[in-house]
């Protein structure tokens, strides 16, 4: 009543399941001719071949008028019926990843780290205390830190003033994302500063950063001669650290 399949058949899901559903068809196509007028093909030179021709006409004409109601259909139709179909291959690929996890922490960021990113800070420079960069390129000086999913954190810098001065907190002001950093020294020698503050932040998705942001005087070189920096330097930055409270 039907062939065997083929041994060179295309057999992925999808053409495979198209090649059975189109035996199917046929099949009950020639259950009902068979049933409907078979008795008058009976016996008749060359009627099997007939009836199951009929059913393959019969089983074409169905699949015309399955695709032409499908041409038809709208997007929202289309949603409901399969939604995966119209899904962009990238948001499938981001859905069936593993689900990304905030990084643990403490995160540091180091003055001389090549992934430092920021604005307005000058070019890193060595000292005998460390690696640092001066504020004082522009205005504010920003850098990003990992968010380590937001919540209760703990920021610490390692500062130094220029040409001497002394580290005076009050007179910079330090952000985390717009949150105010309420710094206070925990160690130093004048110059330079180790300052902590707490802070609670919304909740970050995994992977994403905040920014701390500097703004504050800065300062001019007293000296005279041709060792003068010509630079006008706001407090150095050794590194960052951000942790979970």
């Amino acid at each position: 009543m039907t062939e065997p399949l083929d041994p060179l058949l295309d057999l992925s899901p999808e053409a495979l399941a198209a090649t059975l559903i189109d035996r199917a068809q046929i099949s009950a196509h020639l259950v009902r001719l068979q049933a409907a007028g078979g008795a008058l093909l009976a016996g008749q030179p060359g009627g099997d071949f007939v009836l199951e021709e009929l059913a393959r006409l019969a089983a074409a004409q169905d699949r015309l008028a399955q695709q032409h109601r499908a041409a038809a259909l709208t997007r929202a139709e289309r949603l409901r019926i399969d939604p995966l179909r119209h899904i962009p291959p990238e948001r499938l690929a981001a859905a069936r990843a593993p689900a990304l996890v905030p990084e643990a922490g403490p995160a540091v960021m180091d003055a001389a780290d090549p992934a430092f990113a920021g604005h307005g800070w000058y070019a890193p420079e060595t000292t005998p205390a460390g690696a640092l960069r001066w504020a004082g390129m522009a205005r504010c000086a920003t850098l990003a830190l990992p968010a380590l999913g937001g919540g209760a954190l703990r920021v610490a810098l390692s500062l130094r003033a220029p040409y001497g001065l002394a580290v005076d907190l009050a007179a910079h002001d330090w952000f985390l994302d717009g949150v105010r950093l309420d710094l206070v020294a925990v160690g130093g020698d004048g110059a330079s500063a180790v300052a902590e503050a707490a802070i609670t932040l919304p909740e970050h998705p995994p992977g994403s950063r905040v920014t701390l942001l500097w703004c504050g005087p800065a300062a001019e070189d007293p000296a005279s001669g041709p060792r003068r920096d010509t630079r006008c330097l706001g407090l150095a930055l050794h590194w960052a650290r951000i942790e979970r409270a």
